[in-house]
C-alpha cells in the first residue's frame, strides 16, 4: 500500500495549547527543581483528554492507543505522526538483514552514525562508527539503500519543507571542497537525514534530545520480532503500542518520550535525525512549523 494511502487512515488530535509557546517555555526549565517545573507545565499545557479517542475496543488495555493518530497544536501545526504498520513484514526483514552487518561493526548496543560539527575548528565531520566505513558498514549502507528512501518518502509526505531543506544540505556538503575527503561517505549516505542512532533489545528511559529542533521531525523506528512495547509521551499523557513495522515523527527535543523493554523476541529501534549544526555549516535555515494543511495527505 502507497505511504500516502497508509497516512490518510489516521485519528487526527488536538492539544489546546500552542506548540511555540510550549518549546519556549520548556527552553525555561530549571534542573534543579524538575518535579515542580513538570507539574507546572502540565498545569499550563495539558495533555490530550484520551477517553474521546482511544476506541472502545481498546480500553480495556489500560488506556494504550493501537491505532494510527496525528496530533496538532491549537495553531493547526502538527506535533506528532504515529503511524503503525507503515512498514510491511517483507521491508521489516530487509531492514534486520541490513542491520546484521551494523551489529558486527558497533562495539556499543547504541550508536549512532552521520555528520556533525567539530565546534573546534567547525568543519562537518564523520561518526567513528562511518570512519571504519569499509567492509561491515557499507554493507549496511549498500543494503539499506532502498529502505531508507522509503523512510525519505515518509519524511517527505508529512513534512516536504524539512525534506526539500535537509536534500539541499547534502547536495551543498558535496559542493564544499573543503570536505572533499568526506564526499565519498557523503555520497553513499542512503538518506536526507544526517544522523541515524540504533539500539538493540533496550529500554530506552525518558529524556529529550537536546541536538534537535522543535519544528523539525525526528523519524523512530521499530522492527522485529517481539509482540509487545510501549511508546510514552507524557507531555501529550499518551501510551501507544509500539508494534514492529511501526513509525513515530516528532521532535524529540520538543517531546519527552520513551520506550519499554521487550520481555520476549527481538526488538531493533532505528532513529533518523538531523543535526542543525550541519545545517548552519552549510547557511541553510533550519525551517518552519508544518501544519496540517501543508501535508500531502
Amino acid at each position: 500500500m502507497p505511504i500516502t494511502s497508509k497516512l490518510r487512515k489516521h485519528h487526527a488530535v488536538q492539544v489546546q495549547w500552542d506548540a511555540r509557546a510550549y518549546c519556549c517555555r520548556l527552553r525555561k526549565r530549571n534542573f534543579g527543581l524538575q518535579e515542580d517545573f513538570k507539574a507546572s507545565m502540565l498545569q499550563s499545557f495539558p495533555p490530550i483528554e484520551l477517553s474521546r479517542y482511544i476506541l472502545p475496543a481498546y480500553a480495556a488495555r489500560g488506556g494504550v492507543i493501537t491505532n494510527p493518530f496525528v496530533v496538532t497544536d491549537i495553531k493547526d501545526c502538527v506535533i506528532l505522526w504515529f503511524l503503525p504498520g507503515v512498514f510491511t513484514a517483507g521491508r521489516q526483514d530487509a531492514i534486520r538483514k541490513a542491520t546484521d552487518y551494523l551489529k558486527s561493526a558497533l562495539s556499543k548496543p547504541k550508536q549512532a552514525t552521520g555528520w556533525h560539527t567539530d565546534s573546534a575548528e567547525d568543519l562537518v565531520r564523520a561518526t567513528p562508527s562511518l570512519r571504519r566505513w569499509d567492509g561491515p558498514v557499507q554493507e549496511w549502507l549498500h543494503d539499506s539503500k532502498t529502505s531508507f528512501k522509503l523512510v525519505d518518502a515518509l519524511l517527505a509526505a508529512v513534512h516536504p519543507k524539512l525534506y526539500r531543506r535537509s536534500s539541499a544540505v547534502c547536495k551543498q556538503l558535496l559542493a564544499d571542497e573543503e570536505i572533499a575527503n568526506l564526499h565519498k561517505l557523503i555520497k553513499a549516505w542512503p538518506t536526507v537525514f544526517t544522523a541515524i542512532s540504533f539500539m538493540h533489545n533496550r529500554e530506552t528511559p525518558f529524556h529529550c534530545d537536546s541536538k534537535s529542533a522543535p519544528q523539525w521531525y525526528d523519524l523512530f523506528l521499530s522492527i522485529g520480532s517481539y509482540t509487545n512495547a510501549i511508546l510514552e509521551l507524557p507531555a501529550l499523557s499518551i501510551r501507544a503500542r509500539y508494534m514492529p513495522g511501526t513509525a513515530a515523527l516528532f521532535s524529540g527535543l520538543l517531546l519527552r518520550h520513551g520506550v519499554s523493554t521487550v520481555n520476549q523476541g527481538d526488538h531493533i529501534g532505528y532513529v533518523f535525525y538531523m543535526r542543525p549544526s550541519v545545517f548552519h555549516f552549510t547557511s541553510t535555515s533550519l525551517g518552519k512549523w508544518v501544519e496540517y494543511t501543508e501535508t500531502s495527505t
